[in-house]
């Protein structure tokens, strides 16, 4: 017996912005990672367990080609307005996804050279029982599948 659950989802995920990749290098199905002196991984403050972000393959005559996207919902009362207005200002510019499922195990949605790109959007609920805060939208494509996380 081994002490793993098939339990789904995401419990944790951060965000690294392009321009703060020193490396960004593909061994096997791993991603090694240094990031640039000064910067770190961006928390995502997310609500609870979140969903995990879709890949789907594509056959092209060049090869499988990747797609990811996902949505993500954040705490309203954990960002500032500040906050939002730089994550919405460098997604556009580009980031790799750092997700760690119920298991521990981190993976790396994105590359340094396909990186996703995405949107900040404020959301207002309709009703007291509605979701207020922010959805963060990412999608991009790859020549990887999702990749393991190795932090150089």
């Amino acid at each position: 017996m081994n002490n793993y659950n098939n339990m789904g989802g995401i419990l944790s995920a951060d965000i690294l912005f392009k321009n703060e990749i020193a490396l960004f290098a593909v061994h096997q199905n791993t991603a090694c990672i240094k990031i640039t002196e000064g910067h770190t991984w961006h928390p995502l403050h997310t609500l609870g367990v979140i969903e995990a972000p879709t890949v789907t393959p594509n056959e092209t005559s060049g090869g499988t080609i990747y797609k990811y996207s996902t949505n993500i919902r954040l705490l309203k009362a954990a960002i500032s307005l500040k906050e939002a207005d730089n994550l919405r200002y460098k997604i556009v510019e580009g980031c790799i996804l750092r997700c760690k499922d119920t298991n521990g195990y981190e993976y790396i949605y994105g590359t340094a050279q396909y990186p996703l790109l995405g949107s900040l959007n404020k959301i207002i609920g309709k009703k007291v029982t509605d979701y207020s805060g922010y959805e963060l939208q990412l999608s991009g494509t790859s020549i990887y599948p999702i990749l393991q996380y190795y932090n150089l």
